[in-house]
This record gives structure tokens, sequence and C-alpha cells, in this order.
């Protein structure tokens, strides 16, 4: 700390001084979140080498080689009893795949993650990967690096802006030490977190992919996270064939959103004890890990068999839909991991046994089916998270062959167009950040209106009536304030409509006393729903002349906060002090 403070006493230009403590925070940033990786990388090992193979060892053994027999269908549920317990005690966030909940504190609570997910969101998610679950590493580093930079901001009280940078320092670090691609966790970053390429989120960022990348690399080595044989582009007619692959990417990829979903309804929608559902969903992911333990854990062993062309065609084929299933069980049944390892993997094994029939018969005019299935990795995932620039970029990084460049690119934007036109603006992240609330738009020039809901500006301190009150009773309440228009709830807090204070005021004149709230209110001309929005909302005030709207919840219609220009102008001012501020 003591070299952070004489770097910043030798810059005297505030602006400067600003750019100059981002950057060193970001390099402490990429740090931890390069130790966050590695760390965690070696208690997944632990875990699972020591419960699928009775072994100490902290590197990365398949749990398909294991010796339990049929008692492995047991392992998954209690690996996901104890990690549902820890989760349920410890941290709710540390649920699910880890990026939609850093986005989730990026738009909606000021980039601010609580320090404890750090060591429960490692703890849960290896337990999880560890005991069998089909998912993957990638969202939980996001997860814990993300929360490493929010730590670090929150420490040295950055502003908003500044802090949501160091957040996305957290994701580009822990991609760039999991992959061992640095230009990849950069683009992640941009993509996914901070939704700009602005010299004051982008440097930093930078600087946090170096250091976490020579932080895991003087770890783990050099290698990248798979190693592909050398690609060669066969003829120009193999375009056709590419084209293909990215339309029926395109359809896998809408394929895991709908089943994951569609798969977490069913549990969500469940009436059962707690323990019922990771016991439910451990059982399944056992007993089909029992006849394909290929699904078990991350699976990058079984990647690596088919980048090196040592499957079959009916393997890669059933294991496309058996870990689209599997990942969708692990994640609705309680468990804690990402998302990007399983779309890795279904890519595989969509391009290898696409790939396979390929070559088989046109063996003169494509490569093999190692190719295609490093391509469709990228196709599914750009599908899946429609962050294709990272998709792309991620997967030339890991060959660092210039030739697949063409199919790369073609396949993946392909395949996120098929996949938009079936889903719309969904995506894997998006989806789950709309079920809570959330319009999450990947675009870094997407207007800050049409992300925000109107709940995150609304005045929640409300002076209300009810609307069995009598006049006399209304007037003596208003005495003590001096608003123009009340809201009228019921006893159980319901908006009934609205009441102007100059009416309760001429009743009252006019000792009419005994007449209840409800005979004279009127409906309240404004009223949205908390999730609302901001763009949404203005539009209605256009429409209408009451500048003040009610906002109630979309399910209960309580009322929960007004909005009124006062709290409008609040935001808006907060936003020009983030962005004067920022650097």
């Amino acid at each position: 700390m003591k070299i952070l403070k004489y770097i910043f006493s030798q810059v005297r230009d505030r602006d400067s001084f600003l750019s100059t403590q981002v950057a060193c925070y970001s390099a402490v940033v990429g740090v931890a979140a390069g130790l966050g990786a590695v760390i965690f990388r070696y208690l997944i090992g632990f875990f699972q080498n020591l419960i699928f193979h009775k072994q100490i060892d902290y590197h990365l053994i398949s749990p398909a080689g294991h010796q339990h027999g049929a008692w492995v269908i047991l392992i998954p549920m209690v690996g996901f009893i104890v990690v549902s317990y820890i989760i349920e005690w410890f941290a709710s966030e540390a649920k699910g795949h880890g990026v939609p909940e850093v986005i989730e504190a990026v738009m909606n609570k000021g980039s601010i993650i609580r320090k404890r997910v750090v060591a429960i969101k490692a703890l849960a998610s290896s337990i999880t990967i560890a005991t069998g679950g089909s998912v993957g590493r990638e969202g939980p580093i996001v997860q814990i690096g993300s929360a490493s930079g929010s730590a670090i901001g929150q420490f040295f009280k950055l502003s908003r802006t500044n802090l949501k940078t160091l957040v996305g320092c957290g994701a580009a670090g822990a991609i760039a030490a999991t992959f061992n691609t640095p230009i990849a966790g950069v683009i992640f970053a941009v993509e996914l977190i901070v939704l700009e390429l602005k010299p004051k989120s982008f440097v930093p960022l930078v600087i946090s992919s170096v250091f976490a990348s020579v932080v895991a690399r003087s770890f783990v080595g050099y290698e990248p996270a798979f190693l592909v044989p050398e690609y060669t582009f066969v003829n120009s007619t193999e375009l056709v064939f590419y084209l293909i692959l990215g339309v029926l990417a395109g359809f896998i990829g809408a394929l895991v959103i709908k089943v994951l979903y569609a798969i977490e309804d069913l549990f969500d929608n469940a009436d059962v004890p707690f323990i019922v559902k990771p016991a439910l969903g451990g059982l399944i992911i056992g007993s089909m890990g029992y006849f394909y333990p290929q699904i078990f854990g991350v699976g990058y062993e079984t990647v690596s068999d088919v980048l090196q062309q040592h499957s079959t065609f009916g393997i890669m084929f059933a294991l496309i839909f058996l870990k689209i299933f599997a990942m969708s069980i692990t994640l609705a049944s309680g468990g804690s991991g990402g998302v990007f390892a399983p779309s890795l993997f279904i890519g595989a094994m969509l391009g290898g046994a696409y790939g396979y029939l390929i070559h088989f018969y046109f063996p003169d005019i494509s490569a093999g089916y190692g190719a295609y299935a490093l391509v469709g990795m990228a196709a599914v995932f750009a599908a899946t998270s429609r962050a294709t620039l990272t998709a792309i970029v991620i997967l030339f990084e890991m060959t660092l062959d210039y030739p697949i460049i063409l199919p790369l690119m073609f396949v993946c934007v392909i395949s996120d167009q098929v996949a938009i036109f079936l889903t719309g603006d969904n995506s894997i992240y998006s989806l789950k950040l709309k079920r809570k609330g959330l319009n999450f738009i990947n675009d870094m020039s997407v207007d800050t209106l049409k992300l925000t809901p109107i709940r995150a500006i609304m005045t929640k301190k409300l002076e209300v009536l009810e609307d069995n009150m009598n006049v006399e009773d209304a007037y003596n309440l208003l005495q003590k304030s001096n608003h123009a228009i009340y809201p009228v709830v019921n006893s159980k807090g319901i908006l009934m409509g609205i009441i102007q204070a100059e009416e309760i005021d001429y009743l009252y004149k006019k000792d009419e006393l005994k007449y209840k709230i409800f005979e004279k209110m009127r409906n309240a001309p404004q009223v949205v729903y908390e999730d609302e929005m901001i763009n949404h909302v203005l539009k209605k005030i256009e429409a209408g002349r009451d500048p003040r709207v009610l906002v109630v919840n979309s399910k209960t219609r309580k009322l929960v906060g007004i909005v009124t220009p006062s709290d409008f102008l609040r935001w808006h001012s907060l936003r020009e002090q983030d962005r004067t501020h920022a650097f």
C-alpha cells in the first residue's frame, strides 16, 4: 500500500491521478483473479481426485476412470445436498452460473458484490464439479475475480463507474487465467460486463488480464486450455459445410437456452421439501454418469479426445443432448457452476459428430472432424452467450493458427444470427436476468434508459391514506405533511386510487367528516410496474398529463414507490457525477 501511495503522491493532475489510481488497482485485481483461478482449479482437482480416485492430487484427472461401480450414482446426490445448504446458509448469490450474478451486480447493485462470495462460490462450485456436477469452472472464476475487484474498489471507496471497471477487470483476469487467453479476457469483459470500449476502462482491463495471465502461467505453465492439431483449410467448398454447421450450432444454442430454463422452472415450481431437489438432481446426474461418465464435471478431457480425433460418432452425438440435460439438471437442482464450459463441450460434440459425417462422405474436400469440433465449440458458445467476438478470439488464441480464422468467424456469426432468430434478444445470461426483471442487452451503444428499471430510482418512503379512513382522520394526518396528492391503499397495501389534498381540505371545511376516502378517491392516472424500464415509463408520462408515477408490484399490485420529476433529476445527476469522476 505504501508503494501505491507514493505513486499517487507523484501525480498532481486530478484526472491523471484517478487514471493512475484505477490502473494500479487493476493490477492488484489481476493478481487476485489469477490466484483465484489457480486456487479454484486446484480445489476442484483435490476434491475430484479424492472422491472419484481416492487419492490426493491437485491436477485434474478425469472421473471416467473411477472404481466405484454403481455406488457412483450416489456421489452427485451427496455433493448437491452439501452445496445447496452451503449456498442457503452463507450466500444465495453463489447459486447458478456466476456471470449473470456479476452482470446483475453491475446493473442493479452499484457493482457491489459481497466479499464472502469469493470463498462461498469457490467452495460451492468446486464441490459441485468435483462430485460430478455437469457444469464449468469459468463462470465461478469470473464471479470470484469480479467479487475480488468489487471488494478492492469498495475498500478504496471508488466511484460507481470505477468500481464497475474493477469488476470488469476481475472478469477479464478470470477468463485470461483460465484459458491462457489474455486478449479474449479483455474482450469478454467488454462485451458482457463494462459494455464500453473507452481508454478509461480498456486500459485497466488490459492490465488486469496481463497480470492474471502472468500469475496463472507461473503455476500451470504456458500451455493453452486445449491442445489441438494443426488446422488446414482444405477447400473453399468447405465454407458450405461450415455454413450448415453454423445453422446447426444456432439451433443447438437456442435449445440449450430453452431446455435450461424449462428445467429450472420445473424444479422451482415443484412444491417439495428443500432437500428433495438437490437429492433428486444428484441421483439423475449419478444415473446418467454411471452409463456416460463423460458428463461428469467440466469434461475437458472428453473435449480434448474429440479435438485429437480419438472418439466415435455415436459417443459424440449422444453427448450433445446428454450434456444439455445434465447441465440443466445440475443448475436447476441447486448446483453452482458455469455454462461457459458446457457450451464449449456441447459445441465440440456437435462439430465433431457433424465433421465425422462430412469427412466420411467428402474426405477429399474436408478437414478431419477435429477441426469442425473446434469451430463448433466457438459457434455454440456464440449462440448461447451472444458474446460472438469473445467466441472468435478465445478459440483463435487457443490455437494460434491463422487459417482457422475464416471458418471460425463465418460459423460464429451464422450461429449467432440463427439463435437470435429463434430466441430474440435472449441469451443464456440475459434471460436469467430478465426473469428477475432486469433488461440486459450486451450492446456497447445501448441506452441506459433501456436497462434501468424504475425501481432503481423510485422513492420508497411514502405517505399514504387507507381507503376506509374517514375525512376527519385523513385531514388530521395531512397536517403533518404538504403533498398535493396522496395514494390510497387498502389494508393489504394494494393501490386503490389517489385523492387530492385540496379535496380533503374542502370536505373538512364543509363539515363532511364522515365520508370514507374510498368514496371520494379517483383512479390513479399513472401506474407502472416496478420492473418496467425507465424509457417505457417516460413514454407513459409523455402520453399522460401527470408527471408523477405510482409504482406497484406486478404480482400483488401492492404500492411500492413513487417517481416524481425530482427522482429523474437525481438519477441523471448521479450518472453525470459518475462520468465526471470516472477518471
